[in-house]
């Protein structure tokens, strides 16, 4: 790495923006392939509409989506923005990390497992589908990342959270049956509980876990107040809007403490976590009565966005962030 620290910062900046819009162009075969059971090795490149295989011109990242119009060059339909989206983002990821820890071992793994985070969320928006061979990966990469100490935590204790990781999506996902009639989460959520858990430990894991489930609320809540409006269920509704404008509130009073007026903070805080609670009280007992068996569990999860985006999204954020999160996690509680 030393020599190639000596290099123009232009051109490393350059290389590690090609190599990332490189490998968004070879995660976009693998989602799209994998979804369809396909190999990724032999077989070119070719359009899923008219299957007309493509000329090398027609695959440079980015250029060729732009140059082409967004359509086809042979049948003229619509490429999916996918292409140029997972592209992009991979490069600014890829960017980023360099930027974060330099040319180093730590910055190749990171790659590797932010793409590997890419490819499991877009198969989880597209198909509610986590394929398991991409989940076995990031496992085996997070233990690696682990023996080679480029991370907080040793081996020991990456097997340790990649066993905890599993373990406690298992039991939430099995407590949604018996509480609500359906799995609470689904087994892919359990796959990459596993690999975070091998990268980041049990202790880490369960922060990345409240994380997510507050981005899912929050990204969830809002479709589900429409749902239930739409429904004329409106005291679901407004159960649903309290518990989201009470996070928020929560997370508000807790930064300004109300002006320093520490008993109006604590009555306030108090209160509305009081009428939170209720609420979810209330969402769960509806949730509960419509007692969905396992034929429907599929069919209706609630317009409840695929969890996995967000349990991924909360790690990437905790990878670089993780000091800060705990900082304010101790904020909100002490």
């Amino acid at each position: 790495m030393n020599n190639l620290e000596l290099l123009p910062q232009w051109f490393i900046v350059l290389y590690v923006v090609l190599l990332g819009l490189c490998t968004g162009s070879f995660l976009n075969v693998v989602i799209l392939r994998g979804l369809k059971g396909e190999g990724i090795v032999f077989k070119r490149s070719y359009c899923p509409k008219c299957n007309n295989q493509l000329k090398w011109y027609m695959n440079i990242p980015l250029l060729s989506y732009l140059f082409l119009g967004g359509k086809c060059a042979f049948c003229k339909d619509k490429i999916s923005i996918q292409y140029p989206f997972v592209e992009f983002i991979t490069a600014t990821a890829f960017l980023f990390i360099y930027f974060s820890f330099g040319l180093t071992l730590k910055t190749l793994f990171l790659c590797i497992i932010f793409a590997l985070f890419i490819a499991m969320c877009v198969t989880d928006f597209k198909e509610t589908v986590i394929i398991d061979i991409h989940a076995y990966i990031l496992l085996g990469v997070g233990l690696l990342y682990s023996y080679l100490k480029l991370g907080d935590i040793n081996i020991v204790q990456a097997l340790i959270g990649a066993g905890f990781g599993f373990l406690i999506f298992e039991v939430l996902a099995r407590l949604g049956k018996i509480f609500c009639g359906c799995r609470m989460f689904g087994e892919g959520d359990s796959l990459i509980a596993l690999g975070l858990g091998a990268i980041f430990g049990w202790k880490n894991l369960l922060i990345i876990i409240a994380l997510s489930i507050l981005i899912q609320g929050l990204c969830a809540i809002p479709i589900l107040i429409v749902q239930s409006f739409k429904n004329k269920n409106k005291k679901l509704a407004f159960s649903y809007m309290f518990v989201f404008f009470a996070i928020i509130l929560l997370f508000i009073f807790n930064q300004i403490e109300l002006i320093n007026n520490y008993l109006l903070y604590s009555a306030s805080t108090t209160v509305l976590t009081v009428f939170m609670l209720w609420s979810l009280k209330n969402i769960l007992a509806e949730i509960r009565n419509k007692k969905l068996d396992d034929s429907k569990c599929e069919e209706e999860k609630f317009n409840l966005m695929p969890f996995g985006p967000a349990l991924l999204i909360s790690a990437t954020i905790c990878i670089f962030f993780i000091n800060e999160i705990k900082e304010c996690a101790l904020s909100f509680f002490i």
